[in-house]
């Protein structure tokens, strides 16, 4: 058995944390510039370009914390560079966040937002290694939160279900 440096994996993170943060910075300049072609609603109530433009300024600002990190992470040899690729658990989980965000979809309406979002949100936490009540915990103030906010105040409409 030899020692010395092992080469890198096929996929070195800071590459793909570069190409990731450009990519979600250019969409997000291009959200931002699109919305500013939305109309203005009088007395200057925010109009349909709040929301996309909140996202996409987000995206430019964590995307481009996302090039800086891969930037600085570019010169150090990490134990995460040559380490194997994704994992069959991170598989797994992978495919379980895809799976409940296709369950939201199919549920949502049936069963209402609070019901899907509560049941699917503590799945998910509790997938990826969260305690149960702290996952409980969280979910609950999660989704009154988002109920509370979206909901009650901003008056969006969430799915309401066989509930009502």
């Amino acid at each position: 058995m030899t020692s010395g440096p092992t080469a890198p994996a096929t996929g070195v993170p800071w590459r793909h944390d570069l190409v990731g943060g450009l990519l979600a910075a250019a969409l997000g300049a291009a959200v931002v510039l699109h919305v500013r072609t939305f109309p203005e609603l009088p007395d200057g109530q925010p109009g349909p370009a709040l929301f996309p433009g909140i996202v996409g300024t987000l995206l430019v600002v964590f995307g481009l914390v996302l090039v800086v990190r891969a930037v600085r992470a570019r010169g150090r040899a990490t134990a995460e560079a040559a380490a194997p690729g994704v994992t069959a658990q991170g598989r797994w989980r992978a495919l379980a966040v895809l799976g409940l965000v296709v369950a939201y979809l199919l549920l949502a309406e049936v069963l209402g937002f609070a019901v899907t979002m509560g049941v699917l949100l503590f799945l998910l936490m509790w997938l990826l290694g969260a305690r149960p009540l702290v996952a409980a915990i969280a979910t609950a103030v999660t989704v009154g939160f988002i109920v509370l906010v979206f909901g009650e105040l901003l008056l969006v409409p969430l799915p309401r279900g066989f509930l009502g």
